[in-house]
């Protein structure tokens, strides 16, 4: 990165802010148009864990015989995130991955599955990710956030990866998730609350801990070298890019729902 070049933070400050300000939030005004988001966005938290596997396959031995691989800190870093992101503490004992959570919580407000399950079953028949978003019918906003995301994954650069892990993800997660909370108090009080509970654990542990995390981790894997800091800017825009696009896509389905 030049000296003229923006830091990575600089860079991505405006669709961050997009985000914030984005019309989605004050269209979820019913359960009706929260299903739907929900419906759209547990694509997210899926591929989400993807991204987290992908670098945790890049930074660590998965496989036996075990090797060192790597940085010390690096193995430590990610897999630290792993522990609480596939296997949480849930508020009623026992652990759980995030995702499993979240379709709890879909199920909690009468959200439809069916379309999350498909996918699922069709990735553990050996459908490819693009058949299997194909084949359960799902959006064209999710198809092509969730391509997005694994073009990343299937270009094995672990400091884009973790660009768009970090920026795309565990750093904006406190103050995303921190809007849909204010939109929860405001309208759905006494309702969704294993929803409330999961985006109350990502800001927590995104806002504490994970934020800080990756952060440290990408700039551990860009090492200083000005090339793969460019680099991991432009996959930290292109990932921000893409959750605007998403947020876009699920808001014109929000719109057309009934507010029921």
């Amino acid at each position: 990165m030049s000296p003229s070049s923006p830091s990575i933070a600089e860079a991505i400050a405006p669709l961050r802010q997009a985000l914030l300000d984005h019309r989605l939030y004050g269209q979820l005004k019913s359960i009706g148009q929260m299903r739907v988001f929900m419906e759209h966005h547990v694509l997210a938290v899926w591929d989400f864990m993807s991204l987290l596997k992908a670098l945790q396959r890049g930074l660590t031995c998965v496989e036996p015989p075990w090797l060192p691989v790597g940085e010390p800190r690096l193995r430590r870093l990610i897999n630290e995130i792993v522990l609480s992101e596939e296997s949480d503490d849930t508020d009623g004992g026992g652990s759980v991955s995030h995702f499993e959570l979240y379709l709890r919580a879909m199920r909690e407000i009468g959200a439809d599955t069916t379309r999350i399950d498909q996918f699922v079953s069709r990735l553990r028949a050996g459908r490819s990710v693009e058949a299997a978003l194909e084949e359960a019918g799902l959006p064209v906003c999710v198809k092509e956030f969730v391509l997005h995301t694994f073009r990343v994954i299937a270009s094995g650069r672990l400091h884009e990866i973790g660009a768009a892990f970090t920026y795309g993800r565990e750093d904006l997660i406190p103050d995303l998730f921190g809007t849909l909370v204010a939109q929860l108090e405001r309208d759905f009080a006494g309702c969704a609350t294993t929803l409330r509970y999961y985006l109350d654990r990502h800001i927590e542990l995104d806002g504490d801990e994970h934020g800080a995390m990756g952060r440290e981790m990408v700039e551990l894997l860009c090492g200083g070298d000005p090339v793969r800091q460019e680099e991991a800017r432009t996959a930290a825009v292109q990932a921000l890019q893409a959750r605007v696009r998403l947020w876009d896509g699920i808001a014109e389905s929000v719109a057309i729902c009934p507010g029921t």
